[in-house]
């Protein structure tokens, strides 16, 4: 049986199973909440088997979207999910509150959240069966050998769950003036790539080759194009502000243009950002306040130390603010860390790389315990709700750090500091200030809410397998 049909009826039928343990469980929950609510409520409000054409337009959208065949990374094919449920979600609660019945919006409210919950538990479950039985492996090709080319093996490498398996890599051109040593695949030719894909119509192709080599080679893309299941092409450029960048073209030419958007810039996206902020920061607050009163209270009578530790930072437009912590370190700290570092030359050095320092004197056996869970930037909730910090974000940095961002400093400055981000998630202190910059700067090119809420999720592991803490 064809690989490709197994792979698009087993994620169908994952849906469909979603589907029906989500209107099963809503229906559990409208009773606990209604009464009154009766099981024919629904047929009530969806005559004629319509609750069942629902459910076909679901997963008709679904694969209008080719969520079936083409494979995206896991947040980015759960931003499109979220997308059509919301859609559907919208028009269903349209007509459902021109109804008169209370217990069917609550049934309708509950049947699409745990759909939206549970779709993309089902289905990653049904991937990773599927990948234990060999039957989500998909081949692919790139073509290429360069920078670009292992950039984009190593993306798909750590994305798993997409299922590929790197065959080969392509040498475009009839001779190679180098052969790498270190390429994790054979370098093959031309005609025997196109001898493999005339037996493999079903395997993915990247094209990662440069400006020069790319416009040479249209015609074998174009083969491509119509000779396997889907061709990406990676463009030899990077720094550019993609997410919601829009491709655009003219009508019978060839050129392509990309429209870049400011996203930040749009004061509708920073007031979005901002009630984001509060209404979720206010909903952590309340939910941590035990741990929070909890904590200061161990703080305050461990080591009689101040609660509250407050240290002035950089924020937007370079206006310094005074970011507060839980008390970690000893009142003497200043005259610790100056003996250290005049004393240890190894020391000296890590503190001037990222000044950060991994067995720091200065912190309290209870600040350790606070910084490797990262409980002790809990008080930075009032720096969010004072607007002068956010809870997405670059980490707010001290003076004497503005010289080492550099260039990167512009972008720094463009947005709010937050208490996590994208450094946070990718490995804290494990990762070297360069890269910690230029993470900053790609998350205020790229921001958007959906990110703002893939590192909040992202920085609850983080904190539970304390990854780069200390």
């Amino acid at each position: 049986m064809n690989k490709l049909f197994i792979q698009r009826c087993s994620l169908i039928f994952s849906d469909s199973i979603s589907m029906m343990l989500a209107f099963l469980s809503a229906i559990i929950i409208t009773r606990i909440y209604h009464g009154e609510f009766i099981y024919g409520a629904f047929a009530q409000f969806f005559p004629f088997g319509a609750s069942k054409v629902l459910g076909v337009l679901v997963l008709g959208a679904f694969w209008y979207k080719e969520q079936y065949v083409k494979r995206r990374p896991f947040w980015e094919e759960l931003l499109q999910i979220y997308r059509i449920i919301l859609l559907f979600m919208i028009i269903n609660l349209g007509v459902v509150l021109v109804m008169s019945k209370g217990s069917l919006k609550v049934l309708i409210v509950s049947f699409w959240v745990i759909f939206a919950l549970l779709l993309p538990l089902l289905r990653t479950l049904t991937k990773l069966l599927l990948l234990r039985f060999g039957l989500w492996r998909r081949n692919l090709y790139i073509v290429g050998y360069s920078d670009t080319a292992m950039k984009a093996y190593n993306l798909f490498a750590n994305n798993s769950l997409l299922g590929y398996h790197l065959c080969a890599f392509v040498n475009p051109v009839s001779f190679v003036s180098q052969v790498p040593t270190h390429l994790p695949a054979p370098l093959i030719d031309v005609p025997k790539f196109r001898y493999l894909l005339a037996s493999d119509p079903q395997c993915e192709v990247i094209v990662a080759l440069t400006h020069y080599e790319l416009n040479r080679q249209i015609s074998l893309i174009s083969f491509l194009q119509h000779n396997c299941i889907s061709v990406l092409v990676l463009p030899e450029i990077s720094g550019l502000a993609l997410f919601g960048a829009e491709i655009e073209h003219f009508f019978g030419n060839d050129q392509l243009f990309l429209r870049l958007n400011n996203n930040l810039a749009r004061n509708v996206n920073a007031l979005i950002k901002r009630c984001f902020d509060l209404i979720c920061s206010v909903f952590i607050f309340i939910l941590l306040l035990p741990l929070f009163v909890s904590i200061a209270l161990l703080v305050k009578f461990s080591s009689g130390n101040k609660i509250f530790y407050s240290h002035q930072r950089i924020g937007r437009h370079g206006v310094p603010f005074y970011c507060l912590k839980f008390q970690t370190m000893y009142p003497n700290s200043a005259e610790l860390l100056a003996e250290l570092l005049a004393n240890d030359q190894e020391a000296y050095t890590e503190w001037h790389k990222g000044f950060k320092l991994r067995n720091d004197p200065r912190v309290t056996p209870i600040g350790a315990w606070l910084r490797k869970l990262s409980l002790d930037e809990l008080p930075q909730l009032f720096n969010v709700f004072k607007g002068e910090m956010s809870l997405v974000g670059p980490r707010p940095i001290i003076a004497a750090e503005i010289e080492r961002y550099a260039e990167g400093y512009y972008y720094y400055q463009l947005v709010t500091p937050g208490i996590t981000g994208l450094w946070q998630i990718s490995g804290r202190n494990d990762i070297d200030y360069q890269d910690r910059v230029r993470l900053d700067e790609w998350y205020v090119k790229n921001w958007s809410l959906w990110y703002d809420t893939v590192i909040l999720i992202k920085t609850v592991g983080v904190v539970i397998r304390r990854s780069g803490a200390y």
